[in-house]
């Protein structure tokens, strides 16, 4: 899709829905990577507000995730321009304290928001802050990924440079270390109307992952048709990370509504009957049999609902794409008309007897004895428990999204890097998914606890760092070009591999889950990188490991996977989280550089500087270092063109696992350069 197609797209659903431009609200937009192009009629400047009619200032409240980067409240506090004192208060935290939170911490930010004018007709609500730029800033950057989408490139570029920075300069590539920029950050004040109505204050929500609309709503005790019209909202009411929501709240929020963690529904209550003379066995038959009925019908029930789901998105694409009557194909998404399907169609060509021949269907009552009714104790993360079938550990995630593509892809996969899906339940609205369980948690956890005490995980040795990324490869090349069609997983993180096997032998393995968002590519294998690819304007996925053609562009092919992957194989190597990453991939550079030009004494002291301590005193040969820097300097080439394909990525590892053996060759080879070039006297 084309930058201009997917600027067009929201407009095109807006006007059809035919809600009028209400000031103080604004269309939902999610042209985020569009840096070149204001959007002045979807709010990507701001919250509309007016000179009449619009309170000129309010108390909102804003939302933002911990990073490594602003790690306790008071950097959040600076970075936001807020007060630290009420931030502590709307966290229930000590004002004075400097502990970091942990990454990912939700926080709820009070500040006070203005309609302001700016170098436009248009006037806008925001919170101004204001930023220095470092090294390898642009505005998409500061905007997406230091602010989180609290505000745009396209705001900045506004106040910042005039909307252009004149002289036909390209602002959002050309920043300069140690340039201010100004931020405004995105809020809202109560619209008349919505002021009449009760409310208070708007909490510009930051979307994240798998977010929906109606669960958002419940959260935060908010009328979920109040929501849509505050943010105009229609029809589908699909939402994207890195863009933000008005929440329209009667009394303030609380910082737990942030933090809800997603809980089962409780179980049905038990049906009890009066017991019959010499039907016992007949009883025990029927109620088994009514039993599967009940949950197949639950089954195609939600299934129906989930293709009439599938059938707006279809229409409003091939709105945007142009293809028929418009207004036509859109008009049952826009009018919430009823759409008549069948249980063959309800998973778009997933049939209800596909599930049952592939998946094990499990009843609630199942699920709560194997979870010990959803206990705390079950808990592993998230949405997740950890249940026991026949003395067999399975994990149960519990979603509200739209699963019938990941079931239809998992159902069929076949591999020992991916996680195996065993069965489905539905339940109360929500879906219940059933997969092998791996031990030893995400690998992200795996190495933010290793070696921090007793109870710990042992540090990973370096043969096994390469195992796993070897394992994620391979994962990933049958995704690729074994699956029919082939797919791209597009979320790949090291949160998204798990981690199995016997740590007190040395025998960790990877499986990769999250297949949620796996897209169909079409049109070449994948090692025909040029012609196996797809377009998309819904971009989704973790900071930090989405390539850049994907964001900026919306490309989705396989060397995006690459990409993702040479992002992990960067935290194997220096244990770092992905946020803490830039050094380290400066680092990659540097040790690709000295390399190339021979400077045996800049070589080991850039490994030196790039390996993971925890590795210490068990460190790999420096022929493997070196084969590893320089597969991932191709795989995070900013040029996707220029990245190997999977299956050369896979070959490499298995080359890197060859030479690495023992966990003892480093010290050696550095300590022989010493001596050699440095004897003592």
């Amino acid at each position: 899709m084309t930058a201009l197609s997917a600027a067009a797209a929201v407009v095109v659903v807006f006007l059809l829905s035919g809600l009028p431009v209400a000031l103080s609200q604004q269309p939902y937009g999610y042209q985020i990577a569009d840096c070149d192009n204001n959007h002045n009629d979807t709010g990507l400047l701001g919250y509309f507000c007016s000179r009449r009619g619009s309170p000129p200032s309010c108390q909102s409240y804003l939302t933002f995730h911990a990073t490594p980067r602003h790690p306790d409240l008071a950097s959040i506090a600076s970075l936001l321009n807020a007060d630290a004192s009420a931030l502590a208060a709307a966290n229930s935290a000590n004002s004075s304290s400097t502990s970091p939170l942990a990454p990912g911490t939700k926080l709820l930010v009070p500040v006070t928001c203005t309609c302001t004018g700016g170098s436009t007709s248009s006037y806008h609500y925001q919170r101004n802050a204001s930023y220095v730029a470092v090294p390898g800033d642009t505005l998409f950057v500061i905007a997406n990924v230091t602010f989180q989408g609290l505000t745009t490139c396209q705001a900045a570029m506004e106040q910042t440079l005039g909307g252009g920075g004149g002289g036909g300069a390209t602002p959002a590539r050309d920043l300069l270390a140690g340039q201010r920029v100004a931020v405004p950050l995105r809020c809202a004040c109560p619209s008349p109307a919505q002021a009449a109505a009760g409310v208070r204050y708007l909490v510009t929500y930051l979307v994240d992952e798998f977010d929906e609309v109606n669960a958002v709503a419940a959260r935060f005790g908010v009328d979920p048709a109040s929501l849509a019209a505050a943010n105009g909202l229609d029809g589908e009411m699909v939402i994207y990370p890195f863009t933000t929501l008005l929440l329209p709240m009667k009394s303030p929020p609380d910082a737990s509504m942030l933090r809800s963690p997603l809980r089962p529904p409780p179980p049905p209550p038990p049906v009890t009957a009066a017991p019959a003379k010499n039907r016992k066995n007949h009883a025990a038959v029927y109620a088994g049999i009514g039993g599967a009925v009940a949950v197949l019908a639950a089954v195609a029930v939600a299934a129906a609902a989930l293709v009439v789901r599938s059938r707006r998105r279809r229409a409003i694409a091939a709105a945007i794409a142009g293809k028929g009557d418009a207004k036509t194909v859109l008009s049952p998404a826009l009018t919430g008309g009823e759409v008549s399907v069948s249980i063959s169609e309800a998973f778009s060509g997933l049939s209800l007897s596909d599930i049952i021949s592939s998946l094990k269907v499990f009843t609630h009552a199942e699920l709560a004895a194997a979870t010990d009714g959803f206990s705390v104790d079950r808990h592993v993360g998230g949405s997740v428990y950890r249940a026991v079938f026949d003395g067999v550990d399975s994990s149960v995630e519990i979603v509200d999204r739209d699963v019938s593509a990941e079931i239809d892809i998992m159902r069929r996969i076949n591999h020992v890097n991916l996680i195996r899906l065993v069965g489905v339940s539905h339940h109360a609205g929500r879906w219940f998914l059933v997969s092998e369980f791996a031990d030893h948690g995400s690998l992200r956890e795996y190495l933010a606890g290793a070696g921090d005490g007793e109870v710990s995980p042992p540090a990973m040795s370096w043969t096994e760092r390469v195992q796993i990324g070897l394992d994620v490869a391979e994962g990933l090349r049958y995704l690729h070009g074994y699956t029919r069609p082939p797919h791209v997983h597009m979320d790949v993180s090291s949160d998204s591999v798990l981690l199995a096997g016997d740590v007190g032998n040395g025998v960790l393995r990877a499986k990769i889950r999250n297949l949620g968002g796996a897209r169909v590519i079409r049109g070449g294998s994948e090692g025909d990188s040029a012609a196996a690819f797809t377009m998309t304007s819904n971009i989704a996925g973790r900071r930090g490991y989405m390539a850049q053609e994907y964001v900026e562009h919306g490309v989705v092919s396989p060397k995006a996977d690459v990409y993702s992957l040479g992002v992990v194989l960067l935290e194997l190597v220096t244990g770092k989280d992905v946020d803490e990453l830039d050094d380290s991939f400066a680092g990659v550079n540097a040790v690709a550089g000295a390399l190339d030009g021979g400077d045996e004494e800049e070589v080991i002291k850039r490994m030196e500087e790039l390996l993971d301590p925890a590795m210490e005193g068990r460190c790999p040969p420096r022929e493997a270092v070196e084969m590893m820097v320089r597969l991932i300097e191709r795989c995070v080439r900013r040029d996707g063109g220029g990245r190997p394909g999977m299956g050369e990525v896979a070959q490499r590892l298995l080359m890197i696992r060859g030479v690495s053996g023992g966990d003892d060759g480093w010290h050696s080879s550095l300590e022989h350069y010493r001596s050699s070039h440095h004897p003592s006297s």
